[in-house]
């Protein structure tokens, strides 16, 4: 018996990439899964049901975030069968283009998945949070920091860790606890989508975080989540980077990314 045994887990995004992962390690422990993504589900149930020696429940619905009347809905009757121990939210999408390159259009699909996008989630699922009940919400290292050719990424993530520090303050008298997860770059579909798509210059900003093998970036998401601990980031070099951040002026942190970007146009 673990700390997710029998417990209830919404996840959004569920049908690849950390979301797929985090079910997976999650149906191991038992947990009872309710899955929600705009692909099919399909491919990932029969993946989990092989390794679902618990007898835990999965159910599956169709979800587009952007859509809040949907969103609303499919919680809604999601929570009507089975009510969520806790929501874990990982829907999102890059925007790896520099912003001279990059239209009005593709600058407001990011913002409208990443933050909106997690804004109805939080409204549809808030009506069935009580006291006792978590909520983790995907953010980046990119919330603490900007990167070459991301600045509509970052600023969906700034804004995400903003929104949920406030929303903490709020849920946080009710018994609701929150945690945000903001890793370095993961090997997962969506930045094998940035190869060929982003600048070197891209690239090699984000070598300075290093890259986490999706496994053991959930092992670390999980650990956080069953200590209630507000921020979790994983990895060594994401977490010196984060530090530096904390403890050095601004300024030794654009120069340290000046030269980056620098060396990196150079090769």
């Amino acid at each position: 018996m673990g700390y997710f045994t029998n417990k209830t887990v919404y996840i959004t995004g569920a049908a690849s990439g950390i979301g797929f992962e985090t079910a997976k390690q999650l149906i191991k422990q038992g947990s009872n899964l309710v899955l929600f993504d705009v692909q099919s589900l399909d491919k990932a149930v029969s993946a989990l049901q092989a390794m679902n020696k618990n007898d835990a429940s999965i159910a599956t619905y169709k979800l587009d975030v952007t859509d809040a009347e949907m969103t609303t809905k499919q919680m809604a009757t999601a929570a009507d069968t089975l009510a969520p121990d806790i929501l874990m939210h990982f829907v999102g999408i890059t925007g790896p283009w520099t912003f001279d390159d990059m239209s009005q259009e593709q600058f407001e699909r990011v913002m409208t998945i990443n933050l909106f996008g997690t804004r109805n989630v939080l409204a549809a699922i808030r009506p069935f949070l009580s006291r006792g009940k978590q909520v983790m919400v995907t953010a980046s290292m990119a919330s603490f920091t900007g990167s070459y050719g991301y600045s509509s990424y970052s600023a969906s993530k700034f804004a995400i860790w903003g929104m949920m520090q406030s929303i903490s303050f709020e849920w946080k008298p009710l018994g609701i606890d929150i945690t945000v997860f903001a890793p370095p770059p993961i090997d997962t579909p969506l930045t094998q989508a940035e190869v060929g798509v982003m600048a070197e210059a891209g690239v090699g900003m984000k070598k300075l975080a290093g890259e986490l093998k999706i496994e053991d970036a959930v092992k670390s998401m999980l650990k956080g989540v069953e200590k209630r601990e507000f921020l979790v980031v994983p990895g060594v070099m994401a977490n010196l980077i984060r530090l530096q951040l904390r403890f050095f002026p601004v300024s030794w942190v654009n120069w340290i990314g000046n030269k980056t970007v620098a060396w990196s146009m150079k090769k």
